[in-house]
């Protein structure tokens, strides 16, 4: 049992360096990546901003197409508009038309 105890006592400070020297290799390493990663995302800042650019620049003439599209919809519900009303005039005299024609042969027939 004593001889347990000395070989534990040597190896207990010869594992805790080797622990502290991996976990210090492994926070160095994690510092690199955070460093890495931090350069990574400033290289993409010019073309995030070039991006939001081109985006803006597209933004006007959405703006316009947006505005044609409104004017042809106002432009067809007027025309339908329009349409169905000749069509119920049209519908209407008619109706006159037939009358008009009916009572001048009738009136023909008489004479």
């Amino acid at each position: 049992m004593d001889a347990l105890k000395i070989i534990s006592e040597q190896l207990l400070p010869i594992l805790g360096a080797v622990v502290l020297i991996f976990t210090s290799i492994l926070l160095y390493k994690l510092i690199l990546l955070m460093n890495r990663l931090i350069q990574t995302i400033q290289s993409l800042d010019p073309t995030i901003q070039l991006t939001n650019q081109s985006i803006e620049k597209m933004q006007q003439p959405l703006d316009t197409v947006v505005k044609v599209s409104k004017t042809v919809d106002t432009v067809h519900d007027k025309t339908v508009e329009s349409v169905q009303k000749v069509s119920s005039i049209a519908k209407e005299n008619l109706e006159n038309v037939k009358n008009l024609m009916k009572n001048s042969k009738n009136t023909k027939e008489e004479a």
